[in-house]
């Protein structure tokens, strides 16, 4: 071989070892960094010219695209119920548990209780108040409750805006970044650093929105949500929602009083099995607003219902009259069947009873609209009262209706019912965390390696120092032949 040859061949390695090394200070300045993709020199056989030497082909991206696929849906999923998780914390809290102190529960058992004490006593007017306060406190508990739930959904809807408004800006950067790669790669420049900045976007993204990634032309890729909704390819989608400022149980998505989700102007579903966007936290939102929350509104208003049922006939107070509220009012009227939505929080106590509302605690006693004081010994309707309570009446709605129960069967069905559904997602969270936190060790031990970094650049040294002492080799043989000329 050749002077020349020799030298041609040291350099081409030289450069490849200098390269190489560049890499690796890389590699192990980013090891701690999740959305950093190792970087690999890839090197050939030089095929033109007869000196051969070596040829960098480039540089490589070492990605596992398939567990980076499961890795994005498991933290969609985990997302998904660690959104509906603490939710549905903050509705336990607003029922309380069976055996809270001012839950539902306790109410209802209290205001028994304060009857029970006032059929001992009807004599005594401290004890006509006391179970009159305890009514009271039960129909304000009833409209606290529902206030709290749509508060909940009002934010809810909120929290779907700023997470639409988020979602279309990640889009729109996945976007740009996807025009700066391919041009990047179509003049041949390195854009393997813009390909990390894509794929932490990316992973944000499918957090709120599972999705699918296919590759296109030069380095770009199109999202696609995992039940088909196309997010973005070539340009991104735009994402459309409308918050509301203040959520009802007279606003529903069905009725058009609160906004779906729309995709380009195409309403689709956003919750349910139907889902084009399924798996995420914008769904768990949705559901939330839509199913979860309206369902306990639903079985509040029905316990509501259940409760002013009980006390409005005649059949246990003679002087309420036909179209007279009973002892719980639908805001001060008597309450009629095709207005249950929004009765919990209207709920009242009837102001004839109310020495707030100008009304007696003795009416307690002696009947809502009796004239006058009857004997205040005669307990009879007190007892009437509590027998009320106690009965196993039909539920006229709810998710339970037309069975029978007691109204403190029914209170506690409710609130362990919410404990239940809790419990449940907890026990779901718990395993997608699991799973998570599994395909989260193997995408970090699919990374960077600072043992197999710090190996290869032991090698590296080793290949730079050969390719040196060739060239001083070759320099040497060319003093020793220039000294023979002399």
């Amino acid at each position: 071989m050749s002077f020349s040859g020799s030298i041609s061949n040291a350099l081409s390695g030289l450069r490849a070892s200098s390269l190489a090394a560049e890499l690796v200070a890389s590699n192990l300045a980013n090891a701690t960094n999740e959305s950093y993709a190792t970087r690999n020199l890839e090197i050939a056989a030089r095929a033109t010219g007869t000196a051969g030497g070596v040829e960098v082909v480039g540089v490589t991206r070492s990605v596992n695209p398939t567990l980076l696929s499961e890795w994005r849906r498991a933290q969609a999923s985990t997302a998904e119920l660690g959104t509906a998780n603490s939710y549905l914390a903050r509705v336990e809290q607003v029922f309380g548990t069976p055996d809270t102190p001012g839950a539902l529960a306790d109410l209802m058992t209290r205001f028994e209780t304060s009857l029970v004490s006032a059929a001992a006593r009807p004599d005594q007017g401290i004890r006509l108040d006391a179970a009159v306060s305890a009514a009271g406190d039960v129909a304000g508990a009833l409209r606290g409750t529902s206030d709290k739930l749509q508060a909940l959904r009002t934010e809810i809807d909120g929290q779907i805006g700023k997470t639409v408004e988020t979602l279309n800006s990640h889009l729109s950067d996945i976007a740009e970044l996807n025009s700066r790669i391919v041009s990047a790669v179509a003049n041949g420049e390195n854009a393997q650093a813009l390909q990390d900045i894509r794929q932490e976007t990316i992973d944000r993204v499918s957090e709120v929105v599972p999705l699918r990634v296919l590759s296109r032309d030069r380095s770009a890729v199109a999202l696609v949500t995992t039940s088909g909704a196309v997010l973005l390819d070539g340009r991104a989608a735009e994402i459309e929602f409308t918050a509301t400022n203040m959520v009802t149980e007279f606003r529903t998505l069905e009725n058009g009083g609160l906004s779906g989700l729309g995709i380009d102007g195409f309403d689709i579903h956003a919750s349910g099995a139907t889902s084009r966007v399924a798996g995420g936290s914008l769904a768990a939102l949705f559901e939330l607003r839509d199913e979860t929350l309206t369902g306990y509104q639903t079985e509040v208003a029905a316990l509501a219902r259940n409760l002013v049922d009980r006390f409005q006939d005649s059949g246990f107070d003679p002087s309420i009259g036909s179209g007279d509220p009973g002892l719980f009012t639908d805001g001060g009227l008597a309450f009629d069947p095709v207005n249950e939505t929004g009765l919990s929080r209207r709920i009242a106590l009837n102001a004839q009873v109310d020495p707030e509302g100008g009304g007696a605690s003795w009416r307690l006693r002696d009947g809502l609209y009796a004239a006058g004081k009857g004997s205040p010994g005669d307990g009879r309707l007190l007892l009437s009262m509590i027998d009320r309570l106690a009965e196993a009446e039909t539920i006229a709605s709810g998710s339970r209706s037309g069975l029978t129960d007691t109204l403190a069967s029914l209170t506690s069905t409710l609130l362990s019912g919410v404990g239940a559904d809790l419990t449940r997602n907890e026990d779901r969270l718990s395993f997608a965390a699991a799973r998570s936190n599994e395909l989260t060790e193997q995408k970090l031990r699919t990374g960077v390696d600072s043992d197999t970094e710090l190996q290869k650049l032991m090698q590296i040294e080793k290949a730079y120092a050969a390719n040196a002492q060739v060239l001083r080799t070759v320099d040497e043989m060319i003093d020793v032949l220039l000294g023979i000329g002399r």
